[in-house]
């Protein structure tokens, strides 16, 4: 049994009212709460993975950071970075986040090195109207073909990419393989999500039959950075 005090000069509905009501808004809170709380600590996970990748001798600084940004939007703040000697004489010149393949029309075609320079070349390289591709379904590299304003991506470029988004995934030893692509401006990273984790507002879908042929030279076709 609980005892509560009621106040003599109010009626004793609207004291209720006004229990139940407080009741609900401590409930609505702990929830609120809860939900903040979960939201730290996954930012907190992402934080301390990214730091311990600070210390490796090939550490790229630029994708750690955008990395660090998406993982904590309001509460990351950079501190200095190492002298721009001291990086090279560690790890020597850095390199950026992706890797350039040229295609058969001399078309550039930018491949992720990984889950966090995947970030770095998606939200910081590419530019809105260039176009993005990822193997649906698998985890992979994101590819950008950079594109003039206001212009498609000719159909052969487009395989070209495909077939690195399939090379460069866990899909790579399939031989049909769907491939989603869309405008950079139509990707976006939820808030807190893993590094290279991304989402796809607007999507189309090629469903690519791999070309051996074609893939050995598009790899053989390597740009060094």
């Amino acid at each position: 049994m609980v005892a509560m005090r009621l106040d003599p000069a109010k009626p004793p509905q609207a004291q209720l009212d006004a229990i139940f009501n407080r009741a609900r808004r401590l409930k609505e809170g702990a929830r609120i709460a809860q939900a903040r709380l979960d939201e730290a600590a996954q930012a907190h996970a992402a934080l301390a993975e990214l730091a311990a990748k600070l210390t490796e001798s090939d550490a790229d600084f630029d994708a750690l950071e955008a990395a660090a940004r998406a993982a904590a939007p309001r509460d990351f703040k950079m501190g200095p970075r190492p002298a721009p000697g001291a990086r090279h004489a560690r790890s020597g010149e850095a390199k950026p986040p992706f890797r350039t393949f040229a295609g058969g029309t001399e078309a550039k075609i930018l491949v992720g090195r990984g889950a966090l320079q995947n970030d770095a070349l998606t939200l910081r390289v590419a530019r809105p109207h260039d176009l993005w591709l990822h193997a649906k379904g698998f985890t992979g590299a994101h590819v950008v073909v950079p594109l003039p304003k206001g212009a498609s991506c000719p159909a052969e470029v487009l395989v070209e990419a495909a077939h690195l988004a399939a090379h460069f995934s866990d899909a790579r030893t399939e031989a049909l393989v769907e491939v989603t692509y869309t405008p950079r401006r139509y990707v976006r990273k939820p808030r807190g999500s893993a590094p290279g984790a991304v989402v796809v507002d607007r999507e189309k879908v090629i469903v690519l039959r791999k070309d051996d042929e074609l893939l050995r030279a598009l790899l053989a076709a390597e740009i060094d950075p």
